[in-house]
């Protein structure tokens, strides 16, 4: 006598299914902010090697031209690239000067190659910060710029913008350089080649605001690279700092500190080239 056998049939009913997908779910929402801790973190991580490389590449120029620092300025309308410069304006290849909306993504890059540091590193992506996502919207590459104070200013002597301004000078050697491990050479700012940041990062001597904008790309940290050759990831202590990198242009210019100047106190400390 046969038995007939009940076989069940394969795949996941309806029930079964949701459950699956409510399980996924939840283990995607618990999962997505420690991805995103993570890929934050690979990208300080970069960054930090992006602009140590950068600042070793710094010393190695001033080593190899009689203590003079590589130029700091990167050029704007009224005052061209100088051939020293660290970087160079966005250009086409047969070196005409692109600015403002025109200069695309290759511009921008064919400028970093063509800057004086180049020879150096011979990576077009150590200028950029892997957090800076503005390329793939708005065909910007370098995420990095230099103070004014590491011959990054116009002009010299009492002429320079900088003494005009605020009566800071520049250094123009290695040597000159008073507290190297304090003083700073590269920072993450909102490069622009809209002309709100061309030529050097720029801050006043005293006051409640900033004057030239930066950028927070990790969280509350940023990174710095320093004239000894170290770089860091510094924490922001105040809420304005953060706030700042949201803010477009022109209104994060010279934007205002009104919860405490923990943040401005530390980079006038590294920008100051007057002590």
């Amino acid at each position: 006598m046969k038995v007939a056998v009940m076989k069940r049939r394969g795949g996941f009913t309806l029930i079964e299914l949701l459950v699956v997908i409510a399980i996924i779910a939840l283990l995607l929402a618990i999962m997505m902010p420690a991805l995103h801790r993570i890929r934050r973190q690979a990208a300080g991580s970069v960054c930090l090697s992006n602009q140590h490389q950068l600042v070793l590449a710094w010393i190695m120029y001033a080593q190899d031209n009689d203590d003079k620092l590589v130029g700091g300025h990167d050029g704007h309308s009224s005052s061209p690239s100088r051939g020293y410069d660290w970087i160079q304006l966005p250009q086409t290849e047969g070196g005409v000067v692109v600015s403002g909306a025109a200069a695309t993504l290759e511009d921008e890059q064919r400028g970093c190659e063509r800057g004086a540091l180049f020879p150096y590193v011979q990576d077009v992506d150590l200028y950029r910060c892997p957090g800076d996502r503005r390329h793939r919207t708005e065909l910007k590459h370098r995420s990095y710029g230099v103070p004014g104070g590491m011959n990054g200013d116009v002009g010299a002597g009492a002429s320079s913008w900088l003494m005009q301004q605020w009566g800071y000078p520049s250094y123009k050697k290695l040597t000159e350089i008073k507290d190297p491990g304090v003083k700073y050479v590269f920072l993450e700012e909102k490069t622009d080649v809209g002309g709100y940041n061309w030529g050097s990062w720029n801050l006043e001597k005293q006051g409640d605001r900033w004057w030239d904008p930066i950028v927070v790309r990790h969280g509350q940290l940023s990174v710095l690279a320093f004239s000894d050759g170290h770089a860091i990831k510094h924490q922001w202590k105040q809420k304005s700092t953060l706030e700042m990198t949201f803010v477009p242009y022109p209104d994060c210019i010279r934007w205002p500190v009104a919860d405490g100047a923990d943040d401005l106190q530390f980079m006038r400390r590294g920008y100051n080239p007057a002590h």
